[in-house]
């Protein structure tokens, strides 16, 4: 009989325990969506700022390199082209 009197005890306890634990997150979480909203950190945004440059320069470059490409295969073409003509 004391065993169960003694389950019985702490399941309430559990139940109640949990309970209270969910009401306390929920305060915090209406607390949090109350608050207002943090400023965004100077240096965070410097930091993106210059990634999006070095990442902006480095495709640029990288479409000069191949517009550089399309180019000289152009050229090779038509030299290869003058030579045949040459030849006839």
């Amino acid at each position: 009989m004391m065993r169960l009197l003694r389950y019985v005890v702490q399941g309430f306890g559990w139940e109640v325990g949990r309970k209270a634990a969910r009401e306390a997150i929920d305060e915090a979480a209406e607390a949090l969506d109350g608050a207002a909203p943090t400023p965004p950190d100077p240096k965070a945004e410097a930091r993106a700022a210059t990634k999006r440059a070095r990442e902006a320069a480095k495709r640029r470059r990288a479409e000069a390199r191949e517009a550089k490409r399309r180019e000289q295969a152009v050229e090779d073409e038509l030299r290869a082209m003058k030579k045949r003509v040459d030849r006839d």
